[in-house]
């Protein structure tokens, strides 16, 4: 694990400490100096805008990112996610950290409001905090598993996202693709045996176009495009993936170093 990816995590490791520390202090009914207990309920989003903003730094220059392939095990290449989700993941469970303040006032509402006001409006918080900190939580996981990030196997290209997941074997992909494409952002892929795909979870694009998204990516954009139609034309080359031997071959045929 790089320097740059470890600090990621120990930045998710720091936002689910401020996030229960600050559930536990709302529960308590809050600091008693009421400025400490404002400026801790301010700082959750000053933090996560500080994240957000090294993730937009972070993710530039998609098309210098690294032309290579990783070993994961034995017959298995990976292109793992960049540090930058993390901070992502990061930013996200501070913003649950603050939104928990909004509902912590809404529980604590004027006594003497309307009623409607009192206990409408704190139900209705409380259903779209906890949506969302579900929704947090889902990207804790994934990025605790890893996620998201493609393997190649022998038998197919394995798509890990934070909301779900797809398996396309090769020969489910038409010969000759994927193409270069000149968005950093997406991949796609075209399928002409849609049956043989496999999906879990919450899957946007259909599986006869199944579309990677890149921006999470430690990879350049073109080199994915070019490994996946590698093997998509080169049947007798799959059995070798994931192999010292097989991996000499791609390069060369790539011609990357």
């Amino acid at each position: 694990m790089s320097r740059e990816a470890r600090v990621a995590r120990l930045a998710v490791l720091a936002a689910l400490l401020f996030l229960f520390v600050r559930a536990v202090i709302l529960l308590a009914g809050g600091l008693p100096s009421r400025d400490w207990d404002y400026a801790l309920a301010t700082a959750p989003f000053l933090l996560a805008m500080l994240a957000f903003g090294w993730v937009l730094f972070r993710q530039r220059g998609a098309w210098r990112r690294p032309a290579r392939l990783v070993e994961a095990g034995p017959g298995r290449r990976r292109v793992p996610a960049t540090p930058a989700f993390g901070w992502f993941v990061a930013g996200q469970v501070l913003g649950g950290a603050g939104f928990l303040t909004s509902v912590g006032f809404a529980l604590f509402w004027d006594p003497e409001a309307p009623p409607a006001m009192r206990y409408l409006v704190p139900a209705v918080m409380v259903l779209l905090v906890g949506t969302y900190l579900l929704l947090v939580a889902r990207f804790v996981l994934a990025f605790r598993r890893g996620h998201p990030r493609v393997d190649l196997t022998p038998a197919g290209v394995e798509i890990r996202e934070p909301l779900g997941r797809r398996t396309v074997p090769w020969e489910a992909m038409a010969p000759g693709t994927p193409l270069r494409q000149q968005s950093a952002n997406t991949l796609q892929i075209r399928v002409i045996r849609p049956e043989l795909v496999e999906r879990r979870g919450l899957v946007l694009s259909p599986p006869r176009a199944p579309k990677v998204a890149l921006g999470w990516l430690a990879v350049h954009p073109w080199f994915l495009a070019d490994v996946l139609r590698f093997y998509v034309d080169q049947p007798a080359e799959r059995a070798a993936l994931g192999t010292p031997a097989g991996d000499e071959r791609l390069r060369r045929a790539l011609g990357v170093g």
